[in-house]
């Protein structure tokens, strides 16, 4: 069952994944949904439940009909035989499309969560750093959804549906930085470190409602995703002295559209002026040209 669901994943197609999601991944505002849209808690539980049941009926159904017709090409029942072939793929069709909704059904439910970041007012905090309701959230919606999809669809539907969650989660967080560095209120070194912080929260969240057997858990990927996100948002904290020095050392780490809008953000730090970002990109191209 587990290699039905990693293999109707593929998992190693993040970046293609996130460009056919691109109203849950590109969002400029608080993502709201219709009631309808989002399901219930209880809702969700019946979808994994339904998933997991599809998928161990057809896998049970093959494994009996491979053990049984042997030498079926010279049979007279072929053409039943294959009927029921036909019948338990339609069976395993189903299971991994439910599958798919469960795994939707996170994703949105991440994303609506995390595009909320940017409205939040302790962004603007002067006196303490607090983390954003929406985080505390997340992460207790996480640790539940954990709990309830695997006693629901057991362990497998939960590893799919919260498959990439690793990644998906600092992309949304630095896409939440570039609203608020590109947005028109003041934010504070509280309300970077809020940031900041947010990141190290939900990476031990999301670690710890994964940790259980057979999990789609990658390590590599979320030391790489998270460590990303956090230095992305360090770019808002620092003064514009060193931000020229990242840009020198490490121009490709991000997009020339986010290092324009790090240096056209004020922050606690420095003054915005995205003209510095395009004098110094000129500089490094005519001294990168000089030197051949």
């Amino acid at each position: 069952l587990n290699g039905k669901l990693s293999g109707a994943d593929g998992r190693g197609a993040f970046e293609r994944e996130v460009a056919q999601l691109d109203v849950l991944c590109r969002f400029k505002e608080p993502l709201q949904f219709e009631r309808s849209t989002l399901c219930t808690d209880e809702e969700h539980m019946k979808a994994a439940c339904l998933a997991n049941s599809l998928l161990r009926v057809a896998s049970l159904l093959d494994g009996q009909l491979r053990s049984r017709a042997g030498g079926w090409e010279k049979s007279s029942k072929i053409k039943a035989i294959r009927d029921l072939q036909s019948a338990i793929k339609t069976i395993r069709y189903h299971g991994l499309r439910v599958a798919k909704f469960c795994r939707m059904e996170m994703l949105m439910q991440t994303a609506k969560r995390m595009s909320e970041i940017c409205a939040s007012s302790v962004l603007q905090a002067e006196d303490a750093i607090r983390l954003p309701s929406c985080v505390n959230n997340l992460g207790e919606y996480l640790t539940a959804s954990s709990d309830t999809l695997r006693e629901a669809g057991g362990n497998a539907i939960a590893a799919y549906s919260f498959s990439s969650l690793e990644q998906y989660i600092p992309f949304y967080l630095m896409h939440a930085a570039r609203i608020v560095a590109g947005g028109s209120k003041t934010v504070t070194m509280n309300g970077i470190e809020s940031l900041d912080r947010t990141g190290s929260v939900l990476y031990r969240d999301l670690k710890g409602a994964t940790s259980f057997e057979n999990s789609f858990w990658d390590e590599e990927a979320a030391a790489h995703s998270f460590e990303e996100s956090a230095v992305f948002i360090n770019l808002m904290e620092i003064s514009v002295t060193d931000l020229e020095g990242h840009y020198r050392s490490k121009p490709k780490q991000f997009s020339d559209e986010d290092y324009e809008l790090m240096f056209a953000f004020t922050g606690p730090r420095r003054r915005g002026d995205a003209r510095r970002f395009n004098l110094l990109k000129s500089k490094m191209k005519t001294l990168k040209n000089s030197s051949r």
